[in-house]
This record gives structure tokens, sequence and C-alpha cells, in this order.
């Protein structure tokens, strides 16, 4: 799938993101995600690459200071 097939799908609804160098569709995931479905919408469309090995981190998450980036499995 090239750049221009990824944005057209998702413009047309298809709930697309980025890991790495591969496109996942997770609209099966979306309702199972432990972060919440809010997390996966807000980045559709995107490279969740940073967020998914943990380079990310919202401030004082989960009551931390500083706050941690989560690292998924």
């Amino acid at each position: 799938m090239n750049r221009d097939e990824f944005e057209e799908s998702v413009a047309n609804g298809t709930p697309l993101v980025l890991l790495d160098n591969l496109v996942l569709n997770v609209s099966e995931f979306m309702n199972q995600h432990p972060g919440g479905r809010f997390l996966i919408r807000h980045h559709i469309g995107t490279d969740i690459s940073k967020y998914f090995y943990g380079g990310y981190a919202l401030e004082g998450n989960l009551g931390r200071s500083p706050a941690q980036g989560h690292n998924h499995s």
C-alpha cells in the first residue's frame, strides 16, 4: 500500500495506523485497547511507533512523576 492509498483508505473511514513499515487495520482492536478507544481513534492515519515502543508519555500518567512510557508486548 502506498501513501496515497493509505490516506485514501483513512479518508474513506478505514481505521489504519502505521507501525514501523506496517499498515495496521485497528478496527477489531479499538474496543479492546487497555488505554481506551479514544487513544486509538485519535491516532488513526498516523505513525504510532513512538507510542508503541514507549518513547512518549503523557505528563503525569498513572500518577507517576515524571511520566513514564508504556512498553507494549
